[in-house]
């Protein structure tokens, strides 16, 4: 792939294709894992309360220059089952988080099957040192997968936030380097 920053990117993967986020894109069904309170508490959010405008803002505010929202679509469907969200943050660093918004797809490894090819995207041709994932500890899926793919965890913040029903909580960050991606990635293909 020859990315030119500013332009939509496509990711493809053998079951998935992940794509730019467009304002198009802000569907019912986008729309309603912004307002479901399962799907938010995995963020630590409570419900968002979303309007299309709000989706629509949203979705506009990712420049796919260092800031990239791809949809998460099954190959042949139109429509996305999750997102893959990348930040660049200062230096040569950048945070992502993944969202599964349909239930359907829970537990279907799917975020172990996309986060491959968006990591490739992000140290070939973002060209970034590092990739931080930052997740409360009580988000056990999330850590699975970090942990699957060798993310390290560099570290937890203890009492950090306070989840939904107001209890302390700890977020855990996990971080991957680009040579250790490398050489993960060999033991993958």
């Amino acid at each position: 792939m020859a990315w030119i920053p500013g332009t939509p990117i496509r990711l493809e993967t053998e079951n998935y294709i992940l794509r730019s986020l467009t304002p198009a894109d802000a569907t019912e069904a986008y729309i309603a894992w912004w307002n479901d309170a399962e799907v938010q508490k995995s963020l630590g959010f409570p419900p968002r309360g979303w309007t299309k405008d709000q989706a629509v803002t949203h979705i506009s505010k990712f420049d796919n220059r260092g800031r990239f929202h791809l949809g998460i679509f099954p190959k042949g469907q139109d429509e996305p089952i999750g997102f893959f969200s990348i930040i660049r943050e200062a230096g040569s660093r950048v945070v992502t988080n993944v969202v599964i918004g349909n239930k359907d797809y829970w537990g279907k490894a799917v975020v172990r099957e996309v986060r491959p090819v968006c990591l490739d995207f992000i140290f070939d041709e973002m060209r970034v040192e590092k990739v931080v994932g930052k997740v409360n500890s009580d988000n056990y899926p999330s850590i699975f997968n970090y942990k699957a793919l060798k993310y390290k965890t560099e570290g937890v913040l203890r009492h950090h936030a306070k989840d939904l029903d107001g209890n302390w909580i700890d977020e855990v960050q996990f971080g991957l380097l680009r040579d250790e991606w490398f050489e993960i990635r060999k033991d993958l293909k």
